[in-house]
């Protein structure tokens, strides 16, 4: 069977707007322009697609079914015509805030140093809206922290591969008090924390007396979304942020600021997924990538 690209195209647009006219408007082109294209594609495939009244235009369970796979399709197709035009690979990842901050950039230089000829598009997302990205093949990867996974809807579609596991680190002023003296996890309670994150996922992964501790003492003060934004606060403050192990070893040291080894028992670790498709065909650009983000191995 044979599937017009253009006219598939025209059906998503009259599925998402649930109307011809607006569709049309949205392509610049007439209703009954439209509508002809939409008949010819139902011919192709045998199958009535709407449901058509004077005040409704209603998907069939056949049009529900194509839905569900042109914009895969479509995206599919944009990305090779792309690559046949530019001659290169492009990889579209999306990741969460924190690995975007921590881990992308050193995992970029070294794909890069092997493959400078691939290009590659980063965007951070919310899980669910880069999970459906993911499914339509609108992307290649996600890279999100490891609690977050259990979020994802429909897991049996998609292969999950740990691919960092390190401690988190406090990092603070080097006169700051806490810093100058050994102090229990108790202790350092007592002072005002900024902590990147610190969602319920990541909170499920703490065990519950400890977590319960924290609540208690009103910890984080600062909850901001943004590792960068929480060195910048500690470096001007009082305040202690807590990082994964590798970001604070490159970054704050360069801002001359303490890191802290955290006890062992609270639990939380900074843990990476890489998400692929499971049925995808094997793509040894994209393993990779993969594997750019566990060379070398982080410390922890």
């Amino acid at each position: 069977m044979n599937i017009n690209l253009s006219r598939l195209s025209r059906f998503v647009a009259v599925y998402r707007n649930k109307s011809f006219s607006r569709a049309a408007n949205e392509l610049g082109m007439t209703h009954s322009a439209l509508t002809k294209s939409l008949q010819l594609l139902e011919q192709e495939l045998g199958a009535e697609l709407f449901n058509r009244t004077t005040r409704s235009v209603v998907p069939t369970d056949a049009g529900n079914r194509l839905a569900q796979r042109a914009e895969e399709l479509l995206a599919l197709a944009d990305q090779i015509g792309d690559e046949v035009l530019t001659g290169t690979r492009h990889l579209r990842l999306i990741a969460g805030p924190a690995v975007m901050e921590a881990s992308l950039a050193p995992a970029l230089t070294s794909f890069y140093k092997v493959h400078p000829n691939i290009r590659v598009t980063a965007e951070t997302l919310p899980l669910d809206i880069a999970a459906s990205r993911l499914r339509q093949r609108e992307a290649d990867m996600l890279l999100f922290h490891s609690t977050s996974v259990s979020a994802i809807p429909e897991q049996r579609l998609f292969h999950i591969h740990k691919i960092i596991d390190e401690a988190y680190v406090a990092v603070m002023r080097k006169d700051h008090p806490a810093a100058q003296n050994a102090l229990g996890a108790d202790e350092m309670l007592q002072y005002k924390w900024a902590i990147p994150g610190y969602d319920r996922n990541y909170r499920s992964a703490i065990p519950a007396a400890i977590e319960q501790r924290l609540r208690r003492s009103g910890f984080p003060h600062y909850r901001v979304l943004s590792l960068l934004s929480c060195l910048a606060l500690v470096a001007e403050s009082d305040m202690i942020t807590l990082l994964p192990a590798s970001f604070a070893n490159r970054e704050a040291r360069a801002l001359d600021l303490t890191v802290m080894p955290m006890p062992p028992s609270d639990g939380a670790r900074y843990d990476v997924s890489a998400i692929t498709l499971r049925n995808r065909n094997p793509d040894p650009i994209l393993d990779a990538l993969q594997n750019a983000f566990t060379q070398p191995k982080l410390a922890g």
